[in-house]
């Protein structure tokens, strides 16, 4: 591994890790369950670093998980979930070669980012933590952190990718 590649995907899962922070836990089914901005640091370090924001998607919001008596359970489903999160939103907006450049892919990527988080969190609810009826009241809160992140990068990706471009810095090569 390259050391950019290392010094990037560590920028990135801090950023993932802030963007956890920032949200508000409130409780469903007697359990607690959160809307937040860690799904848009994911997103907007899959239209930068690509499928890499897999690793950063997994240690940034794994690591908040460790770190909050509340969700310390949820570490290992988040690592393998928001880790597939980052990596299906990178892999789609990097392919075909627009790396990250082509709006449509970037919201596809988005779309099925989201997606997995979403499935991913309900299958964990459901078959491990709290039943059906509860996995189904918290696809709200996934829904809406997915909801919240392509609503905030989408535009962010409008400024963002252009300026790059145009200052034809590459941040991941």
């Amino acid at each position: 591994m390259k050391t950019k590649r290392i010094i990037l995907i560590g920028l990135f899962s801090a950023l993932c890790y802030i963007g956890t922070i920032l949200g508000i836990t409130f409780y469903i089914g007697g359990s607690p369950t959160m809307v937040h901005l860690g799904t848009t640091a994911i997103f907007l370090s899959a239209i930068l670093i690509g499928k890499d924001a897999g690793f950063a998607g997994a240690i940034g919001c794994a690591l908040f998980d460790l770190l909050d008596p509340k969700y310390v359970l949820f570490t290992i489903p988040t690592f393998i979930i928001k880790g597939l999160t980052g990596y299906v939103a990178g892999k789609v907006a990097f392919s075909m070669g627009k790396e990250g450049n082509n709006h449509i892919l970037n919201i596809i990527g988005f779309i099925l980012g989201g997606v997995v988080s979403l499935g991913g969190y309900f299958l964990v609810n459901w078959f491990v933590f709290y039943g059906f009826h509860v996995a189904v009241l918290k696809l709200s809160s996934s829904l809406i952190t997915t909801s919240l992140g392509i609503a905030i990068t989408i535009p962010i990706s409008l400024v963002i990718k252009p300026l790059l471009k145009k200052g034809k810095i590459k941040i991941y090569e």
